[in-house]
């Protein structure tokens, strides 16, 4: 859906019969009011649309790994830090955080030829001081170039925009940071902004920073991380935010401002997943990804801005950026909940399928791996798998989530055989995978 002036007057509309019915008098007490949304969501659509149409334009060569395109957006990010007023918070007083990824050589897999270089992008707020500790909060910048490894379309040399993977997150991400500035005054900790690069790679920017932060900011200090990835579609103002089982206090905090913009919020799950957020949950850090959902023109050169929804793009970050002044303003740590399989267990993988989960799971939140799609030439499309399968039993173990799904690719061998049982339109249908080798 693209932004336009009779969509968003009428959602504007829908959002203000919300408002004034909501009743959550403690996250109104934390931001300035539901005047404050009536008045400026409109403003702030507009803002959104423009930055996802500069990140997401055919001149960005699709933010490939080092690409010009890649660091012109990392500049640019960088000079919105410093229009909208963040401090510095990265290297050397500066707003980059640099680091390598090793480049494999094609000939040898198990050499490297080399690295490239990118750089996340830090800049801060700094608050009043009444409380320790930081709010960290997310988005990557990069995406897939021309494709190649990653793409859905492998064949393909066009170029991949990623308009909401994850220009919307970084539109978002800028969005929190200018309504957070303008109540700067009010917040007890410091909030630090993360524009992240090559998490395409494997979150290797945001596993930097939990790594090697940057001088003045320390892991040990955060007391919470918000992540965006892929928040500019939206089906039926149902919102998954993920990683709502990191923290015991996550549901009470998030559930009376999700209403308050009009949001169906999903929250829960780990801390773990295929987004950055999972480098810092790590780190023992409480975590949230914000998400509205896949859709079938992920990790494809289709993946265009004239298909964001500005308004929800916008929404969604006003939601963040309150969520965040609450933590910001929150006397207390939160109390973290770790999961049993971490991510040791989850990163030795040891045989694949080639499978892209739905993260948010099936709509009506039944047990089982939802597949937001199936790559080309793999062995799950070798097997019969289909985009919308929900995969509910591999061999002898029952699917109930992305993290029984971890477990079998990490105990299966390439060449092995199993049965497979998906629900496929509401009718349970028996396949055989044999499991390939993991890339």
């Amino acid at each position: 859906m693209s932004f336009s002036v009779g969509n968003r007057t009428s959602i504007r509309t829908a959002l203000l019969a919300v408002i004034l019915m909501s009743a959550a008098p403690a996250a109104i007490a934390q931001t300035d009011g539901s005047e404050r949304i009536s008045s400026g969501i409109d403003a702030a659509a507009e803002r959104y649309a423009a930055d996802v149409n500069w990140l997401a334009d055919d001149a960005r060569q699709g933010r490939g790994l080092g690409s010009e395109g890649l660091a012109k957006a990392g500049l640019w990010m960088e000079q919105q830090f410093k229009s909208i007023g963040l401090e510095p918070a990265g290297d050397d007083g500066g707003y980059r955080h640099v680091f390598g990824v090793p480049i494999a050589d094609p000939s040898n897999p198990h050499a490297q030829k080399g690295f490239v270089y990118a750089f996340n992008v830090l800049g801060r707020i700094q608050g009043n001081g009444e409380l320790d500790g930081v709010v960290l909060i997310g988005a990557h910048y990069d995406h897939l170039g021309y494709g190649g490894e990653g793409s859905l379309e492998p064949d393909s040399r066009a170029i991949h925009n990623g308009a909401d993977d994850n220009a919307s997150g970084a539109a978002a991400l800028l969005e929190v940071a200018r309504q957070m500035y303008e109540r700067r005054g009010q917040l007890k900790r410091d909030v630090v902004f993360m524009a992240f690069s090559a998490e395409e790679r494997g979150l290797v920017g945001a596993s930097n920073i939990v790594r090697q932060p940057p001088e003045g900011l320390e892991m040990g200090d955060a007391v919470a991380m918000l992540n965006m990835d892929m928040v500019g579609r939206l089906r039926d103002e149902k919102l998954s935010v993920l990683g709502g089982d990191s923290a015991e206090e996550w549901d009470d905090l998030v559930a009376p401002l999700c209403e308050r913009y009009g949001f169906e919020c999903s929250i829960g799950g780990d801390g773990f997943g295929s987004s950055d957020q999972a480098a810092f949950f790590a780190a023992d850090i409480p975590v949230l990804h914000f998400f509205t959902g896949t859709h079938a023109e992920y990790h494809k050169p289709s993946d265009d801005a004239d298909l964001i929804n500005a308004e929800v793009g916008a929404r969604v970050a006003w939601l963040v950026s309150d969520v965040g002044g609450t933590i910001a303003n929150r006397e207390g740590e939160l109390t973290l909940v770790k999961t049993s399989d971490g991510p040791q267990r989850r990163m030795a993988l040891k045989a694949r399928l080639g499978t892209i989960p739905d993260y948010a799971g099936p709509s009506d939140g039944s047990p089982g791996l939802l597949l937001s799609d199936v790559r080309p030439d793999s062995p799950a499309e070798a097997a019969g798998l289909q985009r919308g399968d929900i995969v509910v039993q591999i061999g002898e173990m029952e699917i109930a989530s992305v993290q029984d799904y971890m477990v079998v690719l990490s105990e299966a061998n390439p060449g092995d055989t199993a049965p497979i049982v998906v629900i496929r339109d509401g009718e349970r249908v028996e396949l055989e995978v044999t499991f390939g080798a993991p890339r």
